[in-house]
C-alpha cells in the first residue's frame, strides 16, 4: 500500500478582487481545505479568484508551498512566511482551533469521509464530543442516583 506521502497533491493560491495573494495553501482535495478556511477565517469572504497547481507527490508540494509563501508574500499566511501576518484571521467569536496530532494519511481520509457526508471535520468533530460529554454526565447522574439509593437503604 503506497503512502499518503505519495497521493497527488494541489497547491492553492487564493486570490482577492484586486489580484492580491491572500494565501497559499496545499490539499488533497483543495476544496475541502477551502471548506475550511470558509467556516474559520474573515478573509474567505475577500476570496474571488482560486488557481490549483497539480503535484504527484505530497513532499513536492510542500516544497512548493513553502518556496510560494516566501517569495510571492500571501497576505495572511503565517507559517513560513518571511512577513507573517500579525492580526487574527478567525472569525470574530471563534477561539483558535485546537491542536489534535493524527497522522496525515489518517486525517486525509477522514477529510474525504467528511466532506462526502456534507459536514466539515470541525462539524463532525464537535458532534462527536458534545455525544461523548452527554453520555458522560447521563452516566454521572446514573451514578449519583445509584449512590442515593444505596443511602437510603443503609
Amino acid at each position: 500500500m503506497s503512502s499518503s506521502k505519495d497521493r497527488r497533491t494541489g497547491l492553492y493560491r487564493l486570490f482577492d478582487k484586486k489580484g492580491r495573494l491572500l494565501y497559499v495553501g496545499i490539499g488533497y482535495d483543495p476544496k475541502v481545505r477551502w471548506a475550511r478556511h470558509a467556516a474559520l477565517t474573515r478573509w474567505w469572504k475577500d476570496v474571488s479568484e482560486k488557481q490549483v497547481e497539480w503535484f504527484p507527490t505530497r513532499p513536492e508540494a510542500e516544497r512548493a508551498e513553502r518556496d510560494a509563501i516566501r517569495d510571492e508574500t500571501p497576505i495572511y499566511n503565517k507559517k513560513d512566511s518571511a512577513v507573517p501576518y500579525q492580526g487574527s484571521t478567525i472569525k470574530r467569536g471563534l477561539k483558535l482551533p485546537r491542536r489534535i496530532p493524527v497522522a496525515d494519511d489518517v486525517w486525509a481520509i477522514y477529510e474525504i469521509v467528511c466532506a462526502e457526508s456534507g459536514v466539515t471535520p470541525e462539524e463532525d468533530m464537535t458532534r462527536f464530543i458534545k455525544q461523548r460529554l452527554r453520555r458522560d454526565r447521563a452516566e454521572k447522574r446514573r451514578f449519583a442516583a445509584e449512590l442515593r439509593q444505596r443511602a437510603g437503604t443503609i
